[in-house]
């Protein structure tokens, strides 16, 4: 007899996702994973967070496809501890990031380079949960600009990230993502959570009419646009609900119990 969820996957968003407000995965969501895995499902995250600030929510629940991190750049099998895929931000996207230290006074740049954690432009909020597993270096020198760049963040007050999210490609001519109500990013260039999800998708032939995603924000828009069907929670970003193809509770509802139940109920 075959497991109800074989061929079926679900990769989820981290944080406001899968993630509750306390950053925490709730014993409900561990229980709906682990059922689905047990009968046959496939599971990942994707995040924009940092390996080392992923691993720590994967070792009580069972994880059978690489992870997606640095929102896209870095494919990561868990299992086996091995980089699968990585990109990096290249010379022009480096050299903007000197224009926006100039033209923005009241916004925090971090550089995210070698498992470091460089701090170009200070805004005071660089030490939180995603980042706590990192070497966080303010005393910046020149040579940051030889090294590999997984990706730069950019971080302020919300109003400033609206504004800098409305204007930025018009202004810079390069493309960026909003990972959140304070944050704003620049990824190697043509990646993405979707890009890497199709990558994956060939490398381990898995079924395209069975993958399934969840994400609450706008660098989840690639990610639900490669899924065959989407959700986004309830406190997701309005703007990305309109891409999805079913609103989820809330991420303190726990998402994941809800959508393994969904799938049960509707599509095995």
């Amino acid at each position: 007899m075959r497991n109800i969820f074989d061929g079926y996957v679900i990769v989820s968003d981290l944080d406001g996702t899968l993630l509750n407000n306390d950053k925490n995965i709730s014993q409900e969501n561990l229980e709906a994973i682990n059922y689905f895995t047990e009968n046959g499902g496939t599971f990942s995250v994707a995040t924009g967070r940092v390996i080392e600030a992923t691993q720590e929510y994967l070792s009580n629940i069972k994880v059978n496809l690489p992870i997606i991190v640095y929102n896209g750049g870095v494919i990561y099998d868990y299992n086996n501890q091995k980089i699968l895929s990585e990109k990096f931000v290249d010379d022009n996207q480096k050299q903007i990031v000197l224009k926006i230290k100039k033209e923005y006074d009241n916004i925090g740049i971090e550089i995210y380079a070698n498992k470091k954690l460089y701090i170009l432009k200070n805004s005071g909020h660089s030490y939180r949960s995603a980042t706590q597993m990192l070497d966080i270096l303010y005393d910046i020198k020149e040579d940051i600009f030889l090294m590999d760049w997984h990706k730069i963040l950019i971080v302020g007050n919300i109003e400033v990230i609206d504004d800098i999210e409305r204007t930025f490609e018009d202004k810079y001519k390069i493309k960026g993502t909003r990972s959140g109500r304070t944050s704003y990013e620049l990824l190697p260039v043509n990646e993405s959570k979707g890009q890497a999800l199709k990558n994956i998708i060939k490398m381990y032939n898995l079924e395209p009419n069975k993958v399934i995603c969840v994400g609450d924000n706008m660098n989840d828009l690639e990610l639900l646009k490669e899924a065959a069907i989407s959700f986004c929670p309830s406190n997701g970003s309005e703007q990305l609900k309109k891409y999805t193809d079913f609103i989820a509770p809330s991420n303190e509802e726990h998402v994941i119990k809800h959508i393994v139940n969904w799938l049960e109920k509707n599509l095995v």
